[in-house]
């Protein structure tokens, strides 16, 4: 718990919100889909989950979750779902794994715009560590690290860059 704490207070004197972003693509995601007005009821990760699958129009999604309720919540939202069909357009992670990394290998698991999302990255020390090892990975060109979770993204075009933006 104290981990968390100095973490999120570390966060907030390094974070920013839209008017601290240059990249058009980042600016777009945040203030067309991070910052929208949802009546969408969930956590801060849940409701960036359903406002990313609308924003991006997702058609295949690939959740990984001990929680059934998640994939059951996406699969009602939104009926046109497939959630077995590579590429996946949007993946969502409970926890920062290894599993994580082996999907970002594995190029038909995703492409160019395709987002992984990723919840609790501060959870604790070793999440932590596999947060910063996955957003360093070669292959992710944009992270956004939003404190309760966390986006990897892929674009060809774009320079590598993290940011920390408050949700």
């Amino acid at each position: 718990m104290f981990y968390r704490i100095i973490t999120y207070i570390k966060f907030l004197f390094t974070s920013t919100n839209q008017y601290g972003i240059h990249s058009p693509f980042i600016y777009d995601f945040v203030t067309k889909c991070l910052y929208k007005k949802s009546d969408f009821k969930g956590t801060k990760t849940i409701r960036t989950l359903v406002k990313s699958i609308s924003h991006y129009k997702a058609k295949s999604v690939h959740i990984v979750s001990r929680n059934r309720h998640v994939q059951n919540l996406v699969k009602s939202t939104f009926t046109h779902i497939d959630f077995n069909h590579k590429p996946y357009d949007i993946s969502y992670f409970e926890w920062p794994n290894m599993e994580i990394s082996t999907l970002i290998m594995k190029a038909e698991s995703y492409h160019n715009n395709s987002m992984i999302l990723i919840k609790n990255i501060h959870q604790n020390q070793e999440n932590s560590n596999l947060w910063e090892l996955l957003k360093d990975n070669e292959k992710v060109t944009v992270s956004i690290d939003m404190f309760h979770c966390g986006v990897l993204f892929f674009r060809k075009e774009q320079t590598k860059e993290h940011f920390r933006i408050r949700i």
